[in-house]
């Protein structure tokens, strides 16, 4: 029935007696940790707030939620049928026969009513309450400037009759269950049927008068034996089977064979001390200090709050309570919202930061990387620049070699010169014109030459001989072909001008 644990404080002001209790209830167990009784008779308005004031501070008991119990004398009680099933319809009705149960106006009183059951199939039984809309108001102002804000207004009958049905066990339809509860100076007298309350009487005798006055007995019985006949007069239902005393006090006990004789049913005394829970010194304070009060009715509200059909608050009071409810939702709203900005913001931020950690630690190892890099890079060209030299010089040195071996011992060479897209210029004299045609057919024959091109030959006398004069091109066999637009007789004169330069520096 309850999903945590809660804190009760329950409330009740008569004339002459404040009662307040403190319940414990969760779904494993239901504990009375606290009672408190004051006498207030001929108090003032003003000295009951000091009073209730005080009993808060004994109490001090912090979240908790507080209920108030109206006196069943101020409270008229009318058995009614309603021809309707739907609780929509039920509820409609009854707040336009309301009026007519009692001389206030429809805004001067507070209506409820108890569902009790079906009658005749078409008929829902009712318990109906009207209560004086200004004395509620009274109780809870005085309530409210003793620093106690009441959240439920209940009917004590209905809780009473709650907890005996629980305890015996009863049934829906069982025979009513009368129950007698008897107070300090008052008394309930209630019919229990359904597992709640079907009719309730106010009987104004209660254990001070049993005590201090000798026709008091006599007094009491005769009340009940009249709240028997209104009962039956009113065909409410049968005349209850068992009978129920809520106290075992000597006085009570005295009582019981008096009642035995004048009733028609059986009567027990089943305490209520004995079927409630709580520490030792609360349960002696209920049974010795407060025996001739019965905290029954503060504390089967505080026991039955979660299923009780009853709340005599007024109209404005629960929409202040309300518009406060709201108010604090909408206050934790705003909180919990910039919480979560809060929450968002910080995420965000922790989420930079650790993306700016990451990226200087990635700079950092990427600063270390980057100088490797470039040192790797400046010995790669270093060793492409002296890989390429080193290239270059032997290329060289291949042609000479080559050249070497090609040239007869009757040609010398006046001139080589190599340009670097790979073509080789060179010219010389030869005893003979056909030692110059043997000598390009051997270039190109040779696997490191292409495109041999004799460019010019002649005869000239050299030292008193008639000798032949030649001047060849040709290309390394590895050498890309010229492209067609280059003028290779400027790169031939060119040739022959550096062939010429280097063959005086050889010469």
């Amino acid at each position: 029935m309850f999903k945590q644990e809660r804190n009760y404080i329950g409330v009740m002001m008569t004339e002459e007696t404040l009662k307040v209790s403190v319940l414990k209830v969760s779904s494993s167990q239901k504990r009375v940790t606290q009672v408190i009784k004051r006498d207030i008779k001929d108090v003032e308005q003003d000295g009951l707030i000091t009073e209730l004031t005080s009993v808060m501070k004994e109490i001090n008991v912090k979240n908790a939620r507080t209920f108030c119990e109206i006196p069943l004398s101020m409270i008229t009680t009318k058995n009614i049928e309603i021809p309707s099933l739907n609780p929509e319809e039920i509820k409609s009705i009854i707040d336009l026969q309301a009026g007519r149960h009692t001389p206030y106006s429809r805004e001067e009183i507070i209506v409820g009513y108890i569902t009790i059951g079906i009658f005749q199939r078409n008929y829902t039984k009712v318990l109906l309450l009207i209560v004086n809309r200004s004395a509620v108001l009274d109780q809870l102002n005085v309530l409210e400037a003793s620093g106690i804000k009441v959240e439920n207004v209940y009917f004590a009958p209905e809780s009473i009759a709650k907890f005996y049905a629980e305890v015996l066990e009863v049934q829906e339809e069982d025979p009513p269950i009368a129950i007698i509860d008897i107070g300090s100076f008052q008394t309930y007298f209630i019919v229990g049927f359904n597992r709640t309350v079907a009719t309730c009487r106010l009987i104004p005798v209660g254990m001070h008068h049993l005590i201090n006055e000798k026709d008091a007995q006599e007094k009491f019985v005769s009340e009940l034996l009249n709240s028997l006949e209104a009962y039956q007069s009113e065909d409410i239902n049968q005349l209850p089977e068992k009978y129920i005393l809520t106290s075992d006090d000597t006085k009570v006990k005295e009582l019981k064979p008096l009642l035995e004789e004048k009733i028609k049913g059986r009567l027990e005394i089943l305490s209520y001390l004995e079927r409630i829970d709580g520490p030792q010194p609360v349960m002696m304070r209920l049974a010795s200090e407060y025996n001739e009060e019965s905290f029954l009715d503060v504390i089967s509200g505080g026991l039955y709050a979660e299923e009780l059909q009853v709340d005599l608050t007024p109209d404005e009071i629960k929409v202040q309570r309300s518009i406060e409810e709201k108010g604090r939702e909408l206050i934790k709203a705003g909180v919990f919202s910039i919480v979560l900005l809060f929450l968002v913001i910080g995420i965000f931020f922790a989420t930079l930061y650790s993306k700016s950690e990451s990226l200087a630690a990635l700079d950092k190892i990427y600063a270390q990387k980057h100088r490797q890099v470039m040192a790797l890079d400046w010995i790669a060209q270093k060793t492409r620049i002296i890989k390429d030299y080193a290239s270059t010089r032997m290329t060289e040195l291949d042609i000479i070699d080559e050249m070497y071996h090609l040239i007869p011992e009757d040609i010398y060479l006046e001139k080589i010169d190599i340009n670097e897209d790979g073509t080789i210029n060179i010219s010389g004299i030869s005893q003979s014109m056909s030692r110059v045609f043997n000598f390009v057919t051997a270039l190109e024959e040779s696997g490191l030459f292409k495109g041999v091109k004799t460019n010019s030959t002649s005869e000239k006398q050299d030292r008193g001989q008639k000798v032949a004069t030649f001047d060849i091109t040709f290309r390394l066999e590895s050498a890309k072909d010229p492209k067609e637009t280059e003028a290779p007789k400027e790169a031939t004169g060119q040739g022959t001008e550096q062939g010429a330069k280097q063959g005086t520096e050889q010469g």
